[in-house]
């Protein structure tokens, strides 16, 4: 099977050249919790977010929050977090995912899930609530309180692990949704822009077994998103600059490394020569999160780790993933990242104890790697 996928796309780069995206130099932002959404924690938050010279923030909107009852909507918190960021300068990307109890299939939550997938018939519901969300908070939109309109708004979070779509990744039903949303979103679409799910690392073949349920998905989307961690067990903590050995098919087209390990920073190039391959020409890549925990543990690093590393990381996507060709031949395509959120402004709660990504300390001190977040050129 993966063998006719392959020479499938080596027809398409016998066919005339495709024109790569249109790059544009990067930005950086950062993530950030809501929850608990009272206006002094977010003043707070935001505060440190523009103290790192920083005003796009990511954070969760969560679903769920809002659509307790299917049908009734209530907007209390969200005119609190976006009337707070409008008052702090700072321009949102929400993560719209976490579906209400009604909402989420019936399998059992693992320990290890963070959130079970929607329920299929529950598809609708969800773009409706996005609809809804950007009709009240996006360009034009009619809130009651003072906001920034929203223009970027991201569709779910993580798709391809069991983590974040429990109880197991099913690409095709994420294919659907986004179909959904694409159909639902008609009205507005020429006023917003939609940010695909961030993948966990940048995994090909979760790619193509969603353009495998929809030759279209390019169309349900605007800008691809990415989390490129380069964690590895066996490897440890990998380099920017590491990469495993090519493939000779998936490398005669001029994919990076090998197709089954996805955890290198530099084959966010993949996602981008596979959409243009693909005919989704000019998307840009966002990596909506990347980042180190600070943490004595075989995948963590000392807090000046941590900022050296983030310092090498945004180099490397700088220099390598923006708007310059990646390389020769086949790869003399920019692979077009052009926002990079940081993981993460505070550290985040993590049943393992490995969730201190913060460029903040819990105490409220600023990390040597939140120093050298602020000291970026811009």
């Amino acid at each position: 099977m993966r063998a006719l996928r392959w020479l499938a796309l080596l027809a398409i780069l016998a066919a005339p050249a495709l024109p790569g995206a249109a790059a544009e130099p990067l930005r950086l932002g950062i993530n950030m919790l809501w929850i608990p959404g009272d206006a002094p924690t977010l003043r707070e938050r935001f505060r440190k977010a523009r103290a790192l010279g920083i005003s796009e923030v990511r954070l969760d909107w969560e679903w769920r929050q809002a659509e307790a009852r299917r049908g009734v909507y209530t907007w209390d918190k969200f005119d609190t977090l976006v009337r707070t960021a409008q008052e702090e300068g700072v321009t949102l990307l929400p993560i719209v995912h976490y579906a209400p109890a009604w909402a989420v299939r019936g399998d059992r939550k693992p320990d290890d899930v963070y959130e079970l997938a929607p329920k299929e018939d529950a598809f609708a519901d969800y773009a409706r609530f996005l609809l809804a969300a950007i009709q009240r908070y996006g360009p034009g939109g009619n809130a009651s309180v003072p906001f920034t309109p929203i223009y970027y708004w991201q569709a779910w979070n993580e798709p391809n692990i069991r983590q974040f779509w429990g109880p197991k990744p099913d690409p095709a039903a994420y294919a659907r949704l986004m179909q959904e949303v694409q159909r639902t979103l008609q009205p507005v679409r020429s006023s917003i822009r939609i940010v695909h799910a961030g993948l966990s690392k940048s995994d090909l073949e979760f790619m193509w077994q969603l353009w495998d349920a929809n030759p279209r998905h390019g169309d349900t989307f605007d800008i691809m998103a990415v989390h490129p961690y380069v964690f590895d067990w066996d490897d440890g903590i990998r380099s920017p600059e590491a990469m495993d050995r090519d493939e000779s098919k998936p490398a005669a087209m001029g994919f990076v490394g090998s197709v089954k390990d996805s955890g290198y920073l530099g084959k966010v190039f993949n996602l981008q020569l596979f959409m243009t391959l693909r005919g989704a020409l000019n998307k840009p890549i966002w990596i909506t999160e990347m980042g180190y925990f600070v943490a004595k543990h075989r995948l963590g690093v000392t807090e000046a780790g941590q900022a050296q590393r983030l310092v090498a990381t945004v180099d490397f996507v700088r220099k390598r993933l923006a708007d310059q060709p990646f390389g020769p031949g086949a790869r003399a395509i920019a692979a077009n990242v052009q926002r990079l959120y940081w993981f993460s402004l505070e550290d985040y709660p993590s049943p393992e104890g490995l969730g201190s990504f913060g460029m903040f300390r819990p105490d409220g001190t600023l990390r040597p790697a939140g120093e050298a977040l602020r000291n970026l050129p811009r």
